[in-house]
Formats: structure tokens, sequence, C-alpha cells
């Protein structure tokens, strides 16, 4: 792959991770949801459902983009894992936005319902800490910002056990925001290193 083709992909899923919440805000004000209860499904289920829907699909291409342009960097043992698990992840963001249209209520507000957020959950946080240390031989700095973004992923997990129903939405919000800043940072920080 060439500089150029890899700057693209890159920009690409550059793109895509910054398009999506903007999507997601656009549905949330547009609803009049309150985003502190509000769980994420919620907004795949009423009006402009296909916005939010197409916007998790997009965040599972923008995955696929920065693993593609993971390729052929060869930065450890870990490298070609990472870039699996960031395949996985991103489509299970697509697949998300089919669960979330075809649930039905009883299954989206049951005791399984985050089910597959767990399991995107995980897979992106063994996809952050298996990437990690190519990043930091790509340059320190993009290296430490991927600590520091496995460290706030790390300490969400158990988090979750402090939430009640009537914070669901906001410790979602702010999970998606940790997610989001990782998969744009990363994506923006292998841009500048390309440079």
């Amino acid at each position: 792959m060439t500089d150029q083709q890899r700057s693209h992909w890159l920009r690409f899923a550059l793109l895509g991770s910054l398009l999506t919440p903007l999507a997601h805000i656009t549905v949330l004000i547009a609803n009049g949801q309150n985003p502190i209860p509000t769980p994420v499904s919620e907004l795949s289920r009423g009006d402009l459902a296909w916005l939010q829907n197409g916007a998790l699909v997009l965040f599972g291409l923008a995955h696929i983009a920065l693993a593609v342009a993971l390729g052929g960097l060869d930065k450890g043992r870990l490298w070609p894992v990472a870039r699996g698990l960031l395949v996985a992840a991103g489509l299970g963001n697509m697949y998300l936005a089919y669960y979330f249209v075809t649930s039905t209520d009883a299954a989206l507000y049951g005791p399984d319902a985050n089910d597959p957020l767990w399991i995107i959950a995980s897979l992106t946080g063994l996809a952050m800490g298996a990437v990690q240390p190519g990043l930091a031989r790509q340059a320190k700095g993009l290296g430490a910002f991927a600590v520091v973004m496995l460290g706030a992923w790390l300490w969400l997990i158990p988090t979750i056990l402090l939430v009640n129903a009537s914070w669901l939405g906001l410790y979602e919000r702010i999970v998606g925001v940790v997610y989001v800043v990782w998969v744009a940072g990363v994506s923006w920080g292998l841009l500048r290193v390309s440079r």
C-alpha cells in the first residue's frame, strides 16, 4: 500500500468517526430526547432512526478503514491481531444497527439488552491494547494517547456497576465519546506521522 492510499483510508476513518457523533447529536436534538436517561438504542427506533443507524454503520466502516490503513506498517506481533479486532468491532457496530432496529422492546430493555455492547466493548478494548505498542513505535505521542484512551476505557468497565437506569444514556454517551476519540485520534495521529 502506498502512503497516499494509506492516507485516504485514514481520512475515511477520521471522517467516519467524526460524522458519527454529529449524526447522533442531530437525532437526539430532533427527537427532543434527554441524553442522560435515554439509551442510545432508543434513537435507532424513533424519528430519524435511519440517520442514527447509518451513523453506526459508518462508524463500523471507519474501523475497517483504520484496519486497512494499518496494513503494511508491520509494527510487531500484535499488529495483525489489532487489525483483526478492529474489523470485528467494526462489523459489530454494523450488526448493532440491525440489532437495535429488529429487536423487540422486551429484548432491548431486558436483562440481556447489553450483550452486543459488551462484545463490541471487549473487542475494542483488546484492539486498543494490541495496537498500542505499535503506535508507540510510530510516535511516542501517539503511544501515550493510546495508553490514556485505554486507561479511560478500562476505567469505564467497572463504572457500569454504579450506573442506574436513570443515568444509562449518559454512561453510554461517555463510553461513546472515549470510543470515537480513540478511533479519530489514532487515525489523525497516523495521518500526522505519515506527513
